[in-house]
C-alpha cells in the first residue's frame, strides 16, 4: 500500500512540473547591442597622480553608469578589469557628467555624440568636448602563411594616441612619430633547427644570447594631438617557448623639421629628432602579449613635473 502512494506521489509531482514547465516563459532579459553605441571612457586630462584626482562617479544623460565600486582612475579607461568591456547607451546627443574625488565634485558636464558601434571617449580637458575615436580594431592576422612563419616569430598589435600638452590648456601643435625596436633572435626556433643552425647540445626554444635590435621602425604616420595612428602589427619574438608569451617592444618618438621638431628645443638634436620630455629624450618599453591589442595613451605634459607618458591599456 505504501509503495502505491509513494508511486501516486511522484506521477503527482511530475504532472505539476510539466504543467509548470508549460506555463512559464524563460525570459533571458538581454538587449541586443547590435544597433547600440559601444562606448568606453578614458581619463588623461593631464592631472597629478593622485587619488583625489580619481572619477568616484559617471552619469550618462543623468543616468549612472559608474561609482565608487568602480572608479575611474587618472590615466586609465573604464570599464575596467579585463578586457573587451563597453558601456552601452542608444546613439545620438547625451551628456556626460564626471565627478571628482570621493566630495563628488562634478569636474566635467559636456554634450557628445555618440554613434552606432564601439567607440573610445577621451577626456583631455575638463572643458572641452572629449575626442571620440572609432575602434578602427581589425588588422591582417594571421598573416598567409606562405609568406611568414609562425613559431615564435609572433605577432601583436599597438595602436598611438597623442594627447600631449605643452603647457596648461595648450595641447601641442606637433605631429608625433611612434616608433618601435624589438629583438630579432632571441630563441632558437624549428626554422633554426632545420636550417642546422642550431649549436650543439642547444634545442628549439632555447635562449640564443643574440640581443641585436631591429632598426627603429615607424608605427604608422605622424599624428596630430588626439588623433590615432590605428592597430599595426608589431612582431613579437616570444622570451619562452612554450607558452602564448610576450616580448620587450622599445618605443621611442621623432618629430621632424616639418612636424614640429626645433633641436634643443623640442627634440634633442638634428640627428635622431627624438621628441625632448624636459630634460631628456623620450624612450620607454612595454611588454607585448601575442595575439593581443594594446592602446598606448600619450598623454600628460611634455615640460612640466606631470610628466607625458605612454599608458598601455589592452583592447583585445
Amino acid at each position: 500500500m505504501k509503495r502505491i502512494i509513494y508511486i501516486i506521489t511522484i506521477g503527482i509531482w511530475a504532472i505539476l512540473g510539466m504543467t509548470s514547465c508549460n506555463e512559464t516563459d524563460i525570459d533571458f532579459n538581454a538587449i541586443p547591442v547590435s544597433e547600440m553605441a559601444e562606448y568606453q571612457i578614458s581619463h588623461y586630462a593631464p592631472v597629478t597622480k593622485d587619488a583625489s584626482n580619481n572619477i568616484y562617479k559617471i552619469e550618462l544623460d543623468g543616468k549612472l553608469v559608474s561609482n565608487n565600486t568602480n572608479v575611474l582612475a587618472y590615466y586609465n579607461t573604464s570599464p575596467g578589469g579585463g578586457v573587451g568591456r563597453f558601456f552601452v547607451s542608444n546613439p545620438g546627443k547625451v551628456n556626460l557628467k564626471l565627478y571628482q574625488g570621493t566630495e563628488l565634485n562634478l569636474v566635467y558636464d559636456q554634450d557628445i555624440i555618440l554613434k552606432k558601434g564601439k567607440q573610445n571617449i577621451i577626456v583631455h580637458d575638463y572643458n572641452t568636448p572629449p575626442v571620440i575615436l572609432d575602434r578602427d580594431f581589425e588588422g591582417p592576422y594571421p598573416l598567409d602563411p606562405s609568406e611568414a612563419v609562425f613559431d615564435t616569430d609572433t605577432i601583436g598589435y599597438v595602436r598611438f594616441i597623442n594627447l600631449m600638452y605643452e603647457t596648461d590648456n595648450q595641447p601641442t601643435t606637433m605631429k608625433l612619430q611612434y616608433q618601435y625596436q624589438y629583438t630579432l633572435h632571441p630563441l632558437y626556433t624549428y626554422a633554426d633547427r632545420d636550417a642546422g643552425k642550431i649549436p650543439e647540445g642547444m634545442n628549439v626554444g632555447d635562449a640564443t644570447g643574440d640581443t641585436t635590435k631591429s632598426p627603429w621602425l615607424n608605427l604608422g604616420e605622424p599624428v596630430g594631438f588626439g588623433e590615432s595612428t590605428g592597430f599595426h602589427l608589431v612582431p613579437v619574438k616570444k622570451s619562452t617557448q612554450v607558452a602564448q608569451g610576450a616580448a620587450r617592444i622599445d618605443y621611442r618618438i621623432v618629430v621632424s623639421a616639418a612636424d614640429g621638431g626645433i633641436p634643443g628645443n623640442t627634440v634633442i638634436d638634428d640627428i635622431d629628432w627624438q621628441l625632448r620630455v624636459n630634460s631628456g629624450a623620450y624612450t620607454d618599453y612595454w611588454n607585448l602579449t601575442v595575439g593581443r591589442y594594446a592602446t598606448h595613451y600619450f598623454a600628460g605634459y611634455r615640460t612640466k613635473a606631470t610628466e607625458v607618458a605612454v599608458y598601455n591599456f589592452y583592447e583585445h
